[in-house]
């Protein structure tokens, strides 16, 4: 019985010829190497120390000997160009509120979330150039800081398990990893503790801004009296209702997620 057509091995190292299902023919090229496992590489040309999800870069590094994420990151990239088109709407809409006001203290908040959306596209653009560098070519970085590994079976049960709906978190057997599996693959979660801080704060940041948009408006309603009154209270009741949704779903997402930031306190339930 014939094989089915395609790439094997022409007897050349390296090199692959096309079997049409009957007979050789004159294509070749060069045969695809396997991606190294997942790990923490050295990058070509560069001090730096990566994490590789066993399919593309990371933007995760190991920083004085521990494993951080990228100061400007975001993943995945297209999430931080929508925020930043997000941010700079908003700061276009509060810009034109205080054009009509005229008052020099009601610019300051456009400027900052129009830093915001800056921010978010250097953070997009950096995480996809991240994603675009050559694989790995060298042996993998081997630390204690960075281990256990995913992989690793130190007892019974070892595998991913499930710490919240979207996300599962390494156990070997005997303890947890600091590393969880996404949709994205496989991310280093060290600075989780970090991370659900600064959530919460962030959160309760939007929740301020909200509560001073609607100051703003009930101000205007009050104090405020010209042809463009009306437009300033709905403009702040539209602000303060945006930034108290994302207040609200901020803080009840990172609440939902904390085990998948933190280290569980309790093994996984028996498979």
């Amino acid at each position: 019985m014939s094989a089915p057509q395609g790439w094997y091995d022409a007897g050349t190292p390296g090199r692959q010829r096309w079997w049409d299902g009957s007979q050789w023919g004159p294509q070749e090229r060069q045969a695809p190497t396997a991606a190294p496992p997942m790990g923490w590489y050295p990058v070509a040309d560069s001090s730096d120390i990566r994490w590789w999800d066993g399919a593309v870069w990371a933007p995760y590094r190991v920083r004085d000997g521990k494993p951080r994420p990228d100061l400007l990151a975001v993943e995945p990239p297209s999430m931080g160009f929508f925020l930043a088109a997000f941010f700079f709407v908003i700061a276009m809409l509060q810009l034109s509120a205080a054009l009509v006001t005229r008052n020099p203290g009601n610019f300051a908040l456009p400027v900052l979330l129009l830093a915001a959306a800056v921010l978010w596209v250097l953070a997009a653009s950096h995480s996809r150039a991240v994603r675009r560098m050559p694989a790995p070519q060298t042996a993998p970085y081997v630390d204690a800081e960075v281990h256990p590994l995913p992989g690793l079976v130190e007892g019974p049960d070892a595998g991913w398990h499930p710490v919240t709906s979207q996300v599962t978190r390494w156990w070997t057997g005997a303890r947890w990893t600091w590393y969880i599996g996404t949709k994205l693959g496989a991310r280093p979660g060290h600075a989780g503790p970090r991370g659900y801080l600064v959530s919460m704060v962030l959160g309760w940041i939007l929740a301020a801004i909200a509560a001073l948009a609607l100051v703003f408006a009930v101000v205007g309603a009050v104090v405020a009296q010209s042809p463009w009154t009306g437009f300033v209270i709905v403009l702040g009741v539209i602000i303060a209702l945006t930034f108290g949704g994302l207040a609200v779903f901020v803080l009840l997402l990172t609440r939902s997620r904390r085990d998948a930031m933190l280290l569980p306190v309790t093994p996984p339930p028996l498979r």
